[in-house]
């Protein structure tokens, strides 16, 4: 049944709910109270439902001209004062002590409610949506600028009722903002997830600084949003990137530098804060602050350091993706938001907005892939430079070659594999190593390794037989090395040692990455946000030989760079160094 908007549909009870009714408009005539009954038994064609903004309850206006054509034509209504004043179409009072049961099914306006003596009691604004909500089942919720929890609306969905704004004696909101919101979970379960945009309109939004008791329509049309593809559980599960993000609310300015220029703002979000794990993606980032922003709890984490709860469902946005780019979102008063950890290849698209309102974006960076092949990851003692082909400082091949810089500083250069390696016994890097030439062997007392867990790992040592190795076998305190490679020279009692792991990028071949500044490398004298024109070289000992490969690094969020080294099948060092 559609919203009533015709008094004929509206029928007088003789009975209240609680009793047999037998129409939906139960007056009480000795506590002057208005029911509206939504049980339909009594004429179903004309139910009053209990339902949402599209299917059910009455026009304000409708019940008013309702309560006329009763007054007018019941001997018995017309002894009592009216109940109710017209001020506009969706303005109204009910008065003379005239009050309803409860307001839910009310539609299409405000209200008063006035004693017999005239003193309003209570006031009630109407609260309408306008457009249409992606999430038919999403809870609307409201605040009021000094409220702490939100407050749903009766039912899901568009709205159309009223709410409190003023009570003699108690609360007063008329003065106070009012925002409206929708910030509905996505749906669906894993790998098939609807995500949905979070929309929100204020009092200020619409022109108005004081409620009353007349209806206010709200602008409040949601889409599905895109960027969404993880359920809350996903976001929410421990272990994750998710583990290592938070939001840093400040009283006072936070300046931040990390674009190259300097600028303040109040709140930061930091998405990788002990920058011990992967850097997350941008819609990683989107999903888990758009999480954040549905908590009902305080979701400000030092260093940030208001005192007052921030409570999540209630903050300002604070990120939006305008196509893929994820840009930060001034808040309401007046505070910029920062992102920090954004990933090296992720840094062009994003941008910020300052407290000055201005926007803020990183330096156009690249970041590189220097790919390597197998014979390079057989090789423990591969390394790789990687210099301009063309430089106004020296290309490559001459002596004044110049070699290419990381936005990070120092050249880009350096052995293939560096990543300390896990293992479940001694700690390495002191002179605890024993070394036997002959047997290929490296002792260490004390160990308590697990039999063959280092297999495949790389040895390195400094010293006279200061190399790496890769590593056959192990004992509990016994590493042997590999006899197809580099071997030891001599013995040494005493050698420093360490273990790494070969740098497999998590999948069969090497790589190496850094950030290249695009727009603000001037290597060499080179002219920047230009093409940069590179050699790649990479070599190695037993397993890789010397190889080189031209390319280029334009300006794009992420540039691959290859190299091919042939099988080394000619290197002989007989004494093993």
């Amino acid at each position: 049944m559609a919203k009533i908007t015709d008094p004929d549909k509206l029928s007088r009870s003789t009975q209240a709910s609680s009793g047999t009714a037998d129409g939906n408009v139960f007056f009480n005539l000795s506590s002057k109270t208005i029911e509206l009954i939504d049980t339909g038994g009594w004429a179903s064609t004309n139910e009053l439902l209990d339902t949402n903004y599209n299917s059910g309850g009455v026009s304000i206006q409708t019940l008013y001209s309702f309560l006329k054509e009763q007054w007018k034509s019941d001997s018995e209504l017309v002894k009592y004062a009216f109940p109710m004043e017209a001020i506009t179409a969706e303005q109204f009072e009910f008065i003379n002590g005239w009050v309803l049961t409860d307001f839910k099914l009310i539609r299409d306006g405000g209200f008063a409610e006035r004693d017999a003596a005239g003193v309003v009691q209570k006031e009630y604004a109407g609260i309408i949506s306008l457009g249409t909500l992606a999430d038919a089942a999403g809870q609307p919720y409201f605040a009021f600028s000094d409220d702490v929890v939100k407050t749903d609306f009766q039912y899901a969905g568009q709205v159309n009722e009223p709410i409190l704004i003023f009570t003699e004696g108690g609360t007063d909101d008329r003065a106070n903002a009012l925002t409206v919101f929708v910030r509905s979970a996505p749906t669906g379960s894993s790998g098939n997830v609807t995500g949905y945009q979070f929309v929100q309109t204020s009092t200020s939004d619409i022109g108005v600084t004081s409620l009353a008791t007349q209806a206010y329509r709200f602008p409040l049309a949601q889409a599905v949003d895109p960027n969404v593809t993880l359920t809350v559980a996903e976001v929410e599960a421990t272990g994750g990137v998710f583990d290592d993000m938070r939001i840093e609310y400040y009283t006072g300015s936070e300046s931040i530098t990390d674009t190259g220029t300097t600028f303040s703002v109040g709140v930061v979000i930091d998405a990788n804060f002990d920058d011990a794990d992967t850097s997350p993606t941008l819609t990683q980032i989107y999903q888990w602050v758009q999480n954040e922003l549905r908590q009902s709890t305080d979701i400000n984490v030092s260093p940030g350091d208001v005192t007052a709860d921030v409570i999540g469902l209630l903050t300002d946005p604070l990120v939006v993706f305008v196509g893929a780019t994820l840009k930060t979102l001034r808040q309401s008063d007046n505070k910029g938001v920062f992102i920090e950890g954004v990933g090296s290849t992720d840094l062009n698209n994003v941008e910020f907005v300052d407290n000055s309102d201005a926007s803020q974006t990183y330096p156009f960076k690249v970041g590189v892939n220097l790919d390597f092949n197998v014979n390079i990851l057989d090789d423990p003692n591969s390394k790789y430079f990687l210099f301009y082909t063309t430089n106004t400082g020296g290309a490559f091949g001459t002596a004044n070659t110049v070699a290419v810089t990381k936005d990070a500083g120092g050249s880009v250069a350096g052995d293939i594999h560096t990543a300390a390696a896990s293992y479940s016994g001694s700690m390495s890097g002191t002179s605890d190593g024993a070394i036997v030439a002959a047997s290929r062997t490296l002792t260490v007392t004390g160990a308590a390794w697990t039999v063959n867990e280092l297999v495949g790992k790389i040895l390195s040592v400094d010293g006279t037989n200061i190399g790496k190795y890769y590593v056959l076998s192990n004992t509990a305190t016994v590493i042997t090395i590999r006899a197809d490679g580099k071997i030891f020279d001599v013995d040494d009692a005493t050698s420093t040692w360490s273990l790494i792991e070969p740098n497999v990028n998590g999948g069969s071949t090497p790589r190496v990455t850094f950030t290249y500044n695009y727009a603000g490398n001037v290597d060499g004298g080179r002219t920047a946000d230009t093409v940069a024109d590179v050699t790649l070289v990479a070599l190695g000992l037993e397993k890789a030989q010397y190889a080189k490969a031209a390319s280029s690094i334009t300006k794009v969020n992420s540039v691959t760079v290859p190299v091919s080294n042939p099988l080394e099948r000619n290197y002989d060092d007989p004494i093993g160094v």
